[in-house]
């Protein structure tokens, strides 16, 4: 397992204040984050160098001094502006060698001091790509060198859903960090906060992915607003398929009374449907939390029988199952079901839940000497 660095946390621990990331400031942010950005606009001949200072209502703000007084200036972003602004890209230039040989901590050092300025531009149009693309490396190289609270003190800046979806992509592949880190709540944090109407639907997926991860690490009460707010996104043909998850998170966050009435209402798919066997494991994992064991065992056989072994919450049903034939003392069973979880699904968390109920359980007898 991999660790924050120390850098990192001494950010974290630096704080001033909280934000949604839980990092109010940062220390770079608060050395670079506010210096000026200056961009070269080159006309024909004529060039000039402009101080950006903000972007609003689709316009770039400059700063000018005309004889001796400081003014103001926008200009509006298009295809034809955008090609007369020349961005300094001697350092972009080195950090991508960097990058290139995969030395992603050497890259960061390089790209901090050009990079932090720019971050306050990301909603200015993707066209501008002399701009994004800085912003996006730093981050991505961030993400790279292991440097998760940095990266996510950069994002919680940005406007995911103002910006192009390769921002929100890097927000997944923090998210996928901080799961392989187990960072749960950070992690689901980032996936509450991804975009997933409209032209950011493609993010739905990878959050419910990552809800799936949660789920399987116990995160319940992480997984139980995502998939809240899944069920509004989602198109109908999936809404149902969500809605039994969201249930079966309520039922294993003990909050049985409020996944009841929505198990109720369900009408329970075919015996040939996929979704028959996640049913009787929704029915059969509220059997289970209400210690009615041999009910539970009856309802998540009935729901194996019908699945396949490529279906997602296959090792979840055989979990309860082992543990069902736990409670009914018969170890020897149990053993059978989980040890099949850690051989045909070694790389699920239900199989590392598995070995540890396996550790727990008696030891076989030994077979009696053949005469």
């Amino acid at each position: 397992m991999r660790y924050f660095s120390l850098k990192a946390l001494l950010i974290a621990a630096l704080s001033i204040g909280f934000s949604l990331s839980g990092f109010a400031e940062n220390a770079y942010w608060t050395e670079f984050g506010n210096q000026p950005v200056y961009i070269q606009q080159v006309n024909g001949r004529s060039k000039q160098t402009l101080k950006f200072i903000d972007y609003k209502d689709g316009m770039l703000v400059a700063e000018i001094t005309i004889d001796g007084s400081v003014g103001e200036m926008s200009l509006p972003v298009s295809e034809s502006m955008v090609k007369t602004l020349r961005l300094d890209l001697g350092e972009i230039q080195k950090a991508n060698k960097l990058i290139q040989r995969g030395n992603y901590a050497g890259a960061v050092k390089v790209l901090r001091q050009k990079v932090y300025p720019l971050v306050k531009f990301t909603e200015v149009p993707e066209l501008f790509s002399q701009l994004h693309s800085p912003v996006r490396s730093l981050i991505s190289s961030l993400i790279s060198a292991g440097e998760l609270a940095e990266a996510d003190d950069l994002l919680s800046r940005i406007a995911l859903d103002k910006v192009d979806i390769k921002y929100s992509q890097l927000s997944i592949q923090l998210m996928n960090a901080y799961l392989a880190e187990e960072a749960f709540k950070a992690a689901g944090r980032i996936a509450g906060q991804l975009p997933k109407s409209g032209a950011y639907a493609s993010n739905i997926s990878q959050v419910v992915n990552a809800a799936d991860a949660l789920r399987g690490a116990g995160e319940y009460e992480a997984v139980i607003p995502l998939y809240k707010e899944i069920e509004s996104s989602v198109p109908e043909d999936v809404r149902k398929n969500v809605r039994m998850w969201l249930a079966y998170s309520l039922v294993l966050a003990d909050r049985v009374d409020e996944a009841s009435p929505m198990i109720d209402s369900m009408q329970e798919p075919a015996p040939n449907d996929r979704l028959f066997s996640l049913y009787k494991l929704l029915q059969g994992s509220r059997e289970h939390r209400n210690k009615q064991y041999g009910q539970a065992l009856d309802v998540l056989t009935r729901g194996f029988v019908r699945a396949q072994t490529s279906y997602v919450w296959v090792p979840e049903m055989l979990y309860l199952i082992g543990d069902c034939y736990k409670q009914a003392k018969d170890p020897t069973a149990a053993r059978n079901v989980w040890f099949e979880i850690t051989a045909l699904y070694p790389d699920s968390p239900w199989a590392t839940r598995a070995a540890e109920s396996l550790s727990k359980l008696p030891k076989p007898e030994p077979a009696p000497p053949s005469s």
